[in-house]
């Protein structure tokens, strides 16, 4: 699927094919961030993940009318049918599905465009009025649906699929006799099939060093509005007595993958006793061998503890380790606890904080994360990064012996998929497309600045030589 922006920040014009793996790069202030979280934002709505909006929940897939001269699908039938016998089935085609789905779209990227920009990056009402996001499919909808649960109030909820001829409703809780509580319900769980291939995302913003350390303080700051509002029992607040004056003026205007960013961090403790569906592939290990040590929490409380002996081993609370080490947290937990193959990974600046070497290995568990069945989409500055990739690529289409790729330095095969990858440079105010060949991918913008180092450095290399003889 492409995603298309407009008018997005320093962006005024890109489109974003995403792959498996997606790559932005660039210089800093080229809007490589402002498009992650466009797209995060465009993405959470869709599926009313928590903390977001939930905008297509509430929009519905079709009404009364016709939509793009399309016969509407019957809610009222469907609803009564799952009030009286808990199911129903509808035969549709998959070329009428597919003019649905680009219908619903255009509703959505209508809505999210003119009203949800703004408040995804916590802008002013007077910012980002031209700004336009859209996304577009391949003309095919899917041969089929697996089963997707949807839910349609606090009492039940609806699961609905699709097996290339029918779509097919079942009420979760047969006891439920209202058609009238199923008549949103099918709207919603319509639009969830429709937009089915549009993935969950999970963002790991750049802000996630001091999420790790300052999220404490956040919660405590959160309490301290709660005591203010209590206080003000409506009293008259400099002139206001509005109590909502205090939260304007009290809470912090967080873009929403930050504030989803830092809701992760704070259920930690919880979510540490959940499994995700890639636990088995065992990618938290590597993040282990990176930081040469392993997390664990301990009275809810996030620890870092060393894999030295005994006597130089250390255990400590993760604000007190390094920046490395709370910076691969999140993501250390995402793998073992909270990953699911429907969801699109989202991290800006991976390399933040990690030495060249590690820098490396984060490319290659990165391979092993897009092999595991997760889209992953990085904005990066680094050279080692990239660089790696393209080894990996190369590393995908050569028939190499484990002889072979171990002299070479791979011990595992983490080669990828050509046709997997996506890369982008940001620059002048749009994203251009590398060029991909049999070595891999061409990233101008770190070769410029590389090939321009390395020649001032011989040429200071060849002055200094030159002095050094004429001693």
């Amino acid at each position: 699927m492409t995603f298309h922006f407009r008018n997005i920040g320093p962006v005024k014009e890109a489109d974003i094919e995403l792959g498996q793996l997606t790559i932005i790069a660039g210089r800093n202030n080229t809007g490589k961030t402002y498009l992650a979280y466009t797209m995060y934002g465009l993405l959470q709505e869709r599926a009313g993940w928590p903390g977001g909006r939930g905008v297509l929940r509430t929009l519905g897939a079709r009404h009364a009318e016709k939509l793009d001269g399309v016969e509407p699908l019957d809610i009222a039938g469907i609803a009564a049918s799952l009030a009286a016998d808990g199911h129903a089935v509808r035969s549709v085609d998959r070329a009428t599905l597919s003019q649905e789905r680009r219908a619903i779209a255009r509703r959505v990227e209508t809505r999210f465009s003119t009203h949800l920009v703004r408040r995804v990056l916590r802008a002013s009402d007077g910012d980002f009025r031209d700004a336009r996001v859209g996304v577009e499919w391949p003309d095919a909808f899917p041969q089929s649906v697996a089963p997707i649960t949807v839910r349609a109030g606090g009492l039940g909820a609806i699961v609905i699929g699709f097996d290339g001829t029918a779509v097919s409703f079942r009420a979760e809780d047969s006891r439920i006799r209202s058609p009238a509580f199923y008549q949103r319900g099918v709207e919603t769980a319509y639009t969830h099939l429709l937009l089915s291939s549009l993935p969950t995302p999970f963002v790991l913003t750049a802000e996630r060093f001091g999420i790790s350390l300052f999220h404490r303080e956040l919660d405590l700051h959160k309490n301290r509005l709660v005591q203010l509002l209590q206080e003000s029992d409506q009293r008259d607040v400099k002139g206001n007595d509005d109590p909502f004056w205090i939260i304007d003026r009290a809470t912090s205007r967080y873009a929403t993958p930050i504030q989803d960013n830092i809701d992760y961090t704070r259920s930690l403790p919880d979510i540490h006793k959940e499994s995700s569906e890639i636990k088995e592939c065992r990618l938290f290990t590597g993040i282990k061998d990176m930081m040469d040590g392993d997390y664990r929490i301990s009275h809810g409380e996030v620890r870092f503890v060393s894999r030295q002996r005994k006597g130089d081993r250390f255990d400590l609370p993760l604000h007190q380790a390094s920046s490395s080490v709370r910076g691969l947290s999140d993501l250390y937990f995402y793998l073992r606890h909270a990953a699911n193959r429907d969801q699109l990974l989202i991290v800006d600046e991976p390399e933040s904080h990690l030495d060249t070497e590690n820098q490396v290995q984060f490319a290659r568990l990165l391979s092993k994360i897009v092999k595991s069945g997760i889209r992953v989409l990085i904005t990066t500055h680094s050279d080692y990064i990239v660089k790696e990739i393209n080894n990996l690529l190369m590393l995908g289409r050569l028939s190499l012996s484990r002889a072979e790729r171990r002299r070479i330095g791979y011990r595992e095969h983490v080669g990828l998929d050509g046709e997997d990858v996506q890369a982008y440079v940001a620059e002048g105010g749009g994203l251009r497309r590398c060029r991909a060949d049999a070595y891999g991918l061409d990233f101008p913008v770190f070769d410029t600045t590389i090939d321009s180092i390395n020649e001032r450095s011989e040429d200071l290399t060849a002055c200094v030589m030159e002095s050094e003889s004429s001693e």
